[in-house]
Parts: C-alpha cells; sequence; structure tokens
C-alpha cells in the first residue's frame, strides 16, 4: 500500500511541526508512508476566488503511482475531492483515513476531556460528522477515532474563518471567532475541565483563527491539531 502525505502550503509555512507529526503519527502507525518533494498547492485559494486553475491536474501527476494520500487539512482535501481528477477517491483526511481505512479507534481513550472544533469542510463536504441541518442520527468519526470524553459546541456553525473570506471581511470573521470560542468554551464544557482547556480539530487554519481571537481578548486555551495530539497519545 503505497502512501504519500500532501501538506497545505500553508501548514508547510507556519505549522511545519504539524506536516512533522502527521508523518511521524502515520509511520509509527505501520503505513508505509512517502512525501512528494515536487507537490504544490492544492488551487483552493485561487478556486475559492472564481479563478481557473491547472493546479489539480499537476497534483494528479505528482500523486499518480500512490493508493493513497493523506492530508492534514479537510479543506484541502475536500477541494481535490470536488474536483474530480483521477487522485479524487484516492484523497483521505487524515482522520478519515485512519477511521475509514485503518478503522483505529480509541486511541487517546484515556486522555482527559477534549474541546473539538468541527470545522465545515470536515462536516460538510467529507462528513465525518453529522451537520445539524441534515437532521441524521449524530456520528462522528473524529470523535470515535480519539476516543476520550470529547466536548463540542452547542451549535456546529463556521468559525470564521474561511480562507479568503477572512481576509475581505476581517471584522465579521473576528466577531464568528469569537462567538465559535465561546460556544466551544462554555460553562457546561468548562466544569468538565480541571486545566488549561484543550481545544483541537482536523483544520489548523481554523484553529490558527480561534487562538489568535483567544489571544486578543486573552483568552486562555490551548490549540492542538489532531495529528499532534494523536501522536502525544500514543508515544
Amino acid at each position: 500500500m503505497k502512501t504519500a502525505l500532501f501538506v497545505p502550503c500553508y501548514i508547510n509555512e507556519l505549522y511545519p511541526d504539524v506536516a512533522r507529526d502527521t508523518a511521524i503519527l502515520l509511520r509509527n502507525l505501520g503505513v508505509n508512508l512517502e512525501i512528494p518533494i515536487n507537490q504544490t498547492c492544492c488551487s483552493q485559494p485561487f478556486l475559492n476566488s472564481g479563478y481557473e486553475s491547472s493546479l489539480p491536474d499537476n497534483f494528479n501527476e505528482i500523486f499518480e503511482k500512490y493508493d493513497y494520500i493523506i492530508s492534514p487539512s479537510s479543506s484541502c482535501t475536500a477541494t481535490i475531492r470536488e474536483a474530480e481528477i483521477k487522485s479524487s477517491n484516492k484523497t483521505f483526511e487524515l482522520v478519515e483515513f485512519l477511521h475509514d481505512i485503518l478503522q483505529l479507534r480509541n486511541l487517546l481513550k484515556n486522555h482527559p476531556p477534549i474541546i473539538l472544533h468541527n470545522s465545515c469542510h470536515s462536516l460538510r463536504a467529507l462528513l465525518e460528522g453529522s451537520p445539524s441541518e441534515l437532521n441524521i442520527p449524530y456520528f462522528n468519526k473524529i470523535k470515535n477515532v480519539i476516543g476520550c470524553r470529547i466536548l463540542e459546541a452547542k451549535r456546529d456553525e463556521c468559525c470564521g474563518f474561511g480562507g479568503i473570506f477572512s481576509v475581505k471581511e476581517g471584522f465579521l470573521s473576528y466577531i464568528m471567532g469569537k462567538s465559535k470560542l465561546e460556544d466551544l468554551l462554555n460553562e457546561d464544557n468548562l466544569k468538565e475541565i480541571k486545566t488549561t482547556p484543550i481545544i483541537t480539530g482536523v483544520d489548523m487554519s481554523c484553529l490558527m483563527h480561534l487562538e489568535s481571537v483567544a489571544k486578543k481578548e486573552n483568552i486562555k486555551a490551548k490549540f492542538k491539531h489532531i495529528s499532534s495530539l494523536l501522536l502525544e497519545g500514543i508515544q
């Protein structure tokens, strides 16, 4: 099973530790992993801005020989899925791969309670959980893989990042982020947490946005990408 790691551009530039932790995690779980050095952007910023892009075709050529392609980002994974190229059906978000392909469960079953931010792409594009508007029975693949007590926001609304949206509508983006953070750190959730709360998720872009709001509002919380959290647990 030849597997490749696709590292989103912003993670490579801003959070290289997340890329490293994802690679170490997968290798520790027995995955035959390669990291192609000629990989490029998935083209999400361009496509979301209404521009045409040849990058999905380049992605297809770079990753053609692999059986699986894993990315620590649901938004980048969704971009490749929606491009409907040959590599679309073999591209997985990290937790989606752990859940559906490796069928792993309860990796952090003895961990103290964790707060989970369900990003829009993970819920609505990849269906890793049940979006409230679909009115279907509750499920959450991320929760199944983690296995410990998971606390969530009362509303599965957007955190306000939205990539280009946070640039064009900075004030609105910030207000949405503040509202989401207050919901994640609601009174009921904080009652179950004895130390500084840990907020995790599958998209570092959302966590980056929420962390910036927390710093500006002097809210104490730790933000960890799911790969880093899982790696700490299995080590």
